[in-house]
């Protein structure tokens, strides 16, 4: 009886040291990964940060057309025209950034805004760097936790696993097995010759 509980504690402790490296490992991986990972992703989002208080004044502009561009890989870019006009003279300012689908049709009326002491100068707040960054960023940051979970659930997968088979093998250990004796099988009034 004394060999199998020591059996029993010699399992648990296995069990217990297998649950603390698994979770060292866990902790580990998401440590290493996320928090250069959201450093990052801090200091690119806060370069994102653009001062509106320069754009003070909401107007309506036209979509006049929309600029095409190529990549040396054939893909093709587009950046809205804005066509505006403000204390009697007209603008026409194209966008800061570009986008591989097009944000707007030509002739589409879209609210904006300028600095009203640098008319020329304008932002879109649905369609300028930090909203096509803060979309970049959503894709990155999906497809960083797939490949940062991933390895973690495999390795919760393989922990479990083996729990389960160490947890199987001690059941296999402890069921008694009863068995007869030499003695007790005996019949002193079989001679054994058939």
């Amino acid at each position: 009886m004394i060999f199998m509980e020591n059996g029993n504690r010699k399992q648990k402790s296995v069990l217990t040291a297998l649950i603390i490296v698994g979770v060292i490992i866990i902790f580990g991986i998401v440590a290493f990964a996320a928090i250069p990972f959201l450093t990052v992703k801090k200091l690119a989002d806060d370069s994102m940060n653009v001062d509106d208080n320069n754009y003070d004044t909401v107007i309506t502009a036209v979509i006049t057309e929309n600029m095409v561009r190529h990549d040396e890989d054939g893909t093709t870019f587009y950046t809205p025209v804005y066509e505006y006009e403000f204390n009697g003279n007209t603008y026409r300012v194209p966008a800061g950034v570009s986008s591989a689908d097009k944000k707007y049709d030509e002739g589409q009326k879209v609210e904006i805004r300028i600095s009203s002491h640098f008319p020329g100068r304008m932002t879109d707040p649905a369609f300028n760097s930090k909203t096509v960054f803060n979309k970049a960023s959503r894709s990155i940051t999906g497809v960083f936790l797939m490949v940062m979970i991933f390895p973690v659930i495999m390795l919760l997968v393989v922990i479990i696993i083996v729990i389960v088979l160490i947890r199987i093998s001690k059941n296999k250990k402890t069921e008694t097995v009863y068995t007869s004796s030499p003695q007790e099988d005996y019949d002193s009034n079989d001679d054994y010759r058939g």
